[in-house]
């Protein structure tokens, strides 16, 4: 069923825990799924699928920081909450990504500049493909021989980057909704583009729903009294 339902859907949106250590669950459900079914419709499900790690809110500590403009903001991971994110990520990616080299593939929009070619790297008018994985390292070594089009290859990159994501916090949805836009092929980019124009506005959270988020009450029990009330404290 779930082979089936892969192969009918345009883009597959493989969720785990964010919190989780059950990567090896992960890996051994999609080897079972690839296994069984034949080279080319492999190939097709792993170009589809992009991979979040969930309820990234819930990674602390380091804490979030809420940067606040007016009556909304955003929330970002502090910098050493960022590279465990990072961590997490290239774990995933290693263990879900990466052993499916073969079969993978990324592509993107062509603005009408690019126009190198490789072994593994091709272009048209429109597209600009990469047959492999596109990872970390690749991104970094194009980038570096090819400054000029960083931005083709950070999209390319894209297409094999483990995200970590928070509904409740709206992290990293911006990116997700990009992520998805671009497995739909890159002409579906010129056809979202103002959907995506509007993505930034994802991430926008009001300060009255932030401070309901989380509190932090310390209670003095010799005292019998509150010690500390962070929801009382003015922001």
């Amino acid at each position: 069923m779930y082979l089936e339902k892969l192969a009918e859907c345009d883009v597959v949106i493989w969720a785990m825990h964010a919190d989780s250590r059950c990567t090896d669950h992960e890996a051994r459900c999609l080897n079972r799924l690839l296994d069984d079914a034949p080279p080319e419709e492999g190939r097709r499900i792993v170009g589809k699928l992009t991979y979040v790690l969930t309820k990234a809110d819930l990674l602390t500590p380091p804490p979030w920081i809420f940067d606040m403009h007016g009556d909304r903001g955003t929330f970002v991971p502090s910098l050493a909450l960022a590279g465990r994110m990072e961590l997490k990520a290239a774990h995933v990616e290693q263990m879900v990504v990466e052993p499916w080299g073969d079969l993978l593939g990324a592509a993107t929009y062509n603005t009408g500049d690019f126009a190198l070619r490789d072994r593994r790297l091709d272009f048209d008018r429109q597209t600009v493909t990469y047959r492999g994985h596109f990872s970390r390292e690749v991104c970094e070594r194009y980038t570096a021989a090819h400054p000029e089009h960083a931005e083709v290859f950070s999209r390319l990159r894209d297409n094999h980057r483990v995200l970590p994501c928070s509904a409740l916090f709206r992290f990293n949805l911006a990116a997700l909704m990009v992520n998805v836009v671009g497995k739909l092929g890159p002409t579906a980019i010129f056809r979202f583009q103002r959907v995506l124009d509007d993505a930034a506005e994802l991430a926008g959270v009001p300060v009255a729903a932030m401070r309901e988020y989380g509190n932090f009450l310390v209670w003095d029990g010799i005292r019998g009294a509150r010690a500390f009330d962070l929801g009382r404290l003015p922001i």
